[in-house]
């Protein structure tokens, strides 16, 4: 999903904002900037930090997960628990020198103290934030928003360095091109802040016999599913409020309509109704659908972006 999401954002929305929007605004044909080595460079840097994560985390959830989901154990099973250690500084060097090398081209030492806390952030999720109330829960939904963001950062400062001049000069900016990047970062945060109160629910068990204070286990399970219809309320609502300030066709309409609200509603039904661990699993790989139906909407953006922008 990172290489997935990065790729069409980078082509379907910040391309096409350049080509139809901002190079007819300017007067001159602008294209990226951010080079395409240092493009796969950041994605290389986000799936080495985001598998250095998952590997942690299962090191530190396998009692956890021996209740929760006992045929899915591999660490101490198949992977020997030093070996998996080991795999996760791996990762992480690799993902940390990667990030040096990032910032060096940047002239930016924040970007690689960035990487360094974000690797230290996954470390602390597995060991305490996780077990803490809505803390595990946020961190790793802004984990995810944060890809959107990251594009955002590199490849608008990018570009500023080449046309920042002569865009003052005519008083424009890439604001417009931001808020895009944004409304998908925030749809990825809301949706997978959802889904992780559903894999809640689904991992209640385990959670309630370890110490995990998740939602369900602190409010109980019909607070939680009232959290999550409400989130879903909520996030349909913000996309109602950007398709009339920002959207003119129908085709957006129909596609959001289609593939992002009318399976939120059954997300919320279907939570309702659940009450076994097959049942909020099914919610949660619909929430990944929908997740994955918000990144190709910027599919939709490179064919109708000299419609959708508004310089």
């Amino acid at each position: 999903m990172v290489p997935l999401t990065m790729y069409l954002l980078r082509y379907g929305v910040v391309n096409s904002a350049l080509y139809y929007g901002y190079s007819f605004a300017l007067g001159q044909e602008m294209e990226l900037q951010f080079s395409f080595g240092m493009f796969n460079l950041l994605i290389a840097i986000n799936m080495l930090l985001g598998a250095a994560g998952y590997v942690i985390n299962d090191y530190f959830d396998r009692k956890i997960d021996s209740i929760n989901r006992p045929n899915e154990v591999i660490i101490g099973n198949t992977v020997h628990r030093r070996f998996a250690i080991i795999l996760h500084w791996t990762l992480n060097s690799i993902a940390v020198v990667m990030a040096g090398y990032l910032s060096w081209q940047f002239r930016k030492p924040m970007i690689l103290v960035a990487y360094i806390m974000i690797s230290g952030i996954f470390w602390l999720y597995s060991t305490t934030y996780k077990k803490q109330f809505l803390i595990g829960n946020i961190i790793v939904a802004l984990g995810t928003a944060m890809i959107p963001f990251q594009l955002a950062y590199f490849e608008i400062q990018s570009l500023i360095q080449v046309y920042g001049v002569d865009m003052a000069l005519k008083g424009m900016s890439f604001k417009v091109l931001f808020y895009w990047l944004a409304a998908f970062a925030l749809f990825a945060f809301l949706t997978n802040l959802i889904r992780e109160i559903v894999k809640d629910l689904e991992d209640f068990e385990g959670d309630a016999s370890y110490g995990c204070n998740s939602i369900p286990v602190v409010l109980g399970t019909k607070a939680a599913k009232i959290i999550i219809a409400g989130l879903s309320l909520f996030t349909i609502g913000l996309l109602g409020y950007f398709y009339y300030t920002f959207i003119i066709n129908q085709i957006s309409k129909w596609y959001l309509l289609v593939t992002i609200v009318i399976p939120l509603l059954a997300v919320v039904f279907l939570t309702f109704n659940a009450n076994t661990v097959k049942h909020y699993h099914r919610i949660s790989i619909l929430l990944k659908i929908i997740m994955l139906f918000g990144v190709l909407y910027s599919v939709v953006t490179f064919f109708l972006m000299e419609y959708l922008i508004k310089l």
